[in-house]
Formats: C-alpha cells, sequence, structure tokens
C-alpha cells in the first residue's frame, strides 16, 4: 500500500513529543534489524529540539499517523566532510539529516516523498547540490538514496562506525510563470 496522502510542514515546538516518540520507535525498529545506528546519545532530545527552534526540522503526517516522518534540512557540513571527494564543488549545498520513518508506514513511498521535500526545500535556500550520509550497516537507506540517484563519493568515521556520503546535483527552482 503507497502512501496516498502526505502533508509536510516545519515542525514546531509542540511537535515534540510525537518526534520524540517517532525517535523512539524507529531507534528499537533498527536495533530489531541489528542496525546500531543511533542511540540515546544521538540524535537527542536536544537535537531535535535544536533543529526545531533553527526551523530546518520537517514533519511528514499521514492519516492516521499525525508524524509520519521527519528529517532535517539545512547548509550545515559536517567537519568529517572536508576529507571527502565532493564532485559538486563550488555550489551552494544543502544537507540532509536525521531522516526518519515511522515503521508502520515503511515500504509505502514515504521516504522517497520525504527525500523529495528535501531536494524541493534545499532548492528553496537556492542550493544546486544536497548532501547526506547514511550508517554502512543501514542497508535499507543505502538503497533508498542509491534509487534516488544520490552519487556514493566516500566515506566518513563518526561515533557509531562509518557512514557513506552521497551528493546530489538538483536542477533549479522552478520559476513562476510569465505575464
Amino acid at each position: 500500500m503507497r502512501v496516498s496522502s502526505v502533508l509536510v510542514r516545519r515542525a514546531h515546538e509542540d511537535d515534540l513529543p510525537r518526534l520524540l516518540e517517532l525517535l523512539r520507535v524507529c531507534v528499537a525498529h533498527m536495533r530489531s534489524a541489528g542496525i546500531d545506528q543511533w542511540d540515546d546519545l544521538y540524535p537527542s532530545e536536544a537535537t531535535l529540539r535544536a533543529d526545531v527552534a533553527a526551523g530546518t526540522l520537517y514533519v511528514a503526517a499521514t492519516a492516521g499517523h499525525p508524524v509520519a516522518g521527519a528529517f532535517v534540512v539545512d547548509q550545515r557540513q559536517e567537519p568529517e566532510y572536508a576529507g571527502v571527494a565532493w564532485r559538486l564543488e563550488g555550489r551552494d549545498v544543502g544537507v540532509v539529516h536525521r531522516l526518519m520513518v515511522e515503521p508502520r508506514c515503511r515500504r509505502r513511498g514515504l521516504g522517497r516523498h520525504l527525500m523529495a521535500f528535501a531536494e524541493l526545500a534545499a532548492r528553496r535556500l537556492g542550493c544546486a547540490a544536497i548532501r547526506l550520509d547514511a550508517f554502512t550497516g543501514n542497508a535499507p537507506s543505502l538503497r533508498l538514496y542509491e534509487t534516488l540517484g544520490y552519487e556514493d563519493v566516500g566515506q566518513v568515521r563518526f561515533r557509531k562506525g562509518l557512514f557513506r556520503c552521497f551528493e546530489k546535483g538538483l536542477a533549479p527552482a522552478a520559476r513562476a510563470g510569465r505575464a
């Protein structure tokens, strides 16, 4: 079953309890699948609060799921990214962080929908490229980014291990029609 109707909007402080619950179920789901990517240290409640305060955290609502997914898009690149052989240099770059999809909503196209919205948000920021990293032990996320046309350009090491780095060029945002 595909996700038929999705509303994506910026997160508000009132969303924090549901976002924390989404984070909890995502971490539990990853652990049950043997993916040791997130834990009690990262991402934390403080991380999500800072994302909300910065206006960079988006939530997705579907029928029956007021917070079915979430992600951050901003222009903050991790310091570890400096050692990656990025191919799309000399451009403003958007970066996706903390993509989460409620486990009961997986395999319905929601992750694809959220990434399409992240690309749109990055274009609205004036970015010509988008980057992200994905834990090497998280095969579903690696497949998602590859099927969406992201190019694997190298890896970085974070506290939890190795992460693959992906990037994708973005077409310019469509302009309003001429009068």
